[in-house]
């Protein structure tokens, strides 16, 4: 297997002789570093230029060139130009100066500072902002742990509103029981008023018929017996008496029946417009123009009275 050629061995594209200093254009082509730095910056070392590729003669734009990264601290990076350290940086170029670039002609009238003494400002400006990022970041979660508490006590006030909700219908849906109980049990208390009440009617009745019977069949014998002895009877032994027909139900019972039928008849209306009332007032904002009670009348003393009877009355009675 062939050995591969060494980055010495290989030829530079642009002036064929050995790669060295290797740097990469966005083009992708890959150059000696010597073959696109222009020669009137002695030492430098820029952060980005425009450069011309000399293959592909495409103008490369103003971005930073791939560029090995020196190893080492940066006091140990070496000057291309001289070889020699670099100790300096050129403010006014913003480059990197060995001795030699420093009293050279391109940066002897430029601010130069030396290199760890002039990276000071930045790492002060860089602590300044580390500081402010992190004072905005403790700012930041103190409003987050701030909001945090809002939003659990709005759920904590959310969830107790949901059991308020919960106890309201709860004894609503048992007061309307309670009523439905109260109505139902006064319901078969009539309806065993009324059976009661009928079998003493039909009993009676049935008694009258039988009497009725009687006679009918005594006055056919009579019918049946010789002239002579029929007329020896008085007409008025074959009168019968006049039968009043008894009241199927009481008056007293027939009352409650029509004071009960009254109660119940506007029931449905009742609860339909209970039921409207509450949608419209649960609509509104503050259900201020249905008054203080809302979709709810106040109790008055019969329905307080009724509701203490409620009470007492089973619903399996």
């Amino acid at each position: 297997m062939p050995s591969m050629p060494s980055q010495e061995e290989t030829p530079c594209p642009g002036c064929t002789g050995p790669l060295k200093d290797v740097v990469t254009g966005t083009c992708g082509h890959t150059f000696s570093r010597s073959r696109l730095l222009p020669p009137s910056q002695m030492g430098a070392q820029p952060s980005c230029q425009v450069l011309l590729c000399v293959l592909c003669k495409e103008k490369e734009p103003t971005k930073p060139l791939v560029v090995p990264v020196p190893l080492g601290p940066l006091g140990e990076t070496c000057c291309e130009e001289h070889g020699e350290k670099v100790y300096f940086f050129c403010e006014t170029d913003a480059e990197f100066l060995c001795v030699a670039c420093r009293e050279g002609p391109s940066h002897r009238t430029h601010a130069v500072g030396v290199l760890h003494g002039a990276a000071q400002p930045y790492r002060d400006h860089l602590q300044s902002q580390m500081e402010a990022r992190s004072l905005e970041k403790k700012q930041m979660e103190c409003t987050r742990r701030r909001e945090d508490e809002k939003l659990q006590e709005l759920l904590t006030h959310m969830h107790g509103k949901k059991q308020q909700v919960d106890e309201a219908f709860g004894r609503l849906r048992q007061e309307l029981a309670d009523h439905q109980c109260l109505l139902q049990a006064r319901l078969r208390e009539l309806e065993r008023q009324i059976r009661l009440e009928g079998e003493a009617y039909t009993s009676r009745l049935s008694e009258e018929i039988a009497g009725l019977g009687a006679q009918v069949q005594a006055l056919g014998e009579q019918l049946q017996r010789p002239v002579s002895a029929l007329l020896q009877g008085r007409l008025s032994q074959y009168e019968t008496k006049t039968f009043v027909t008894p009241e199927t139900i009481s008056p007293d019972l027939v009352k409650k029946i029509r004071d009960l039928h009254r109660k119940i008849l506007p029931l449905p209306e009742m609860l339909r417009t209970f039921s409207e009332n509450l949608a419209h007032y649960l609509d509104t904002d503050s259900g201020k123009q249905l008054g203080v009670w809302g979709p709810f009348s106040p109790p008055s003393t019969q329905s307080k009275a009724a509701n203490r009877a409620t009470r007492h009355v089973k619903c399996g009675a």
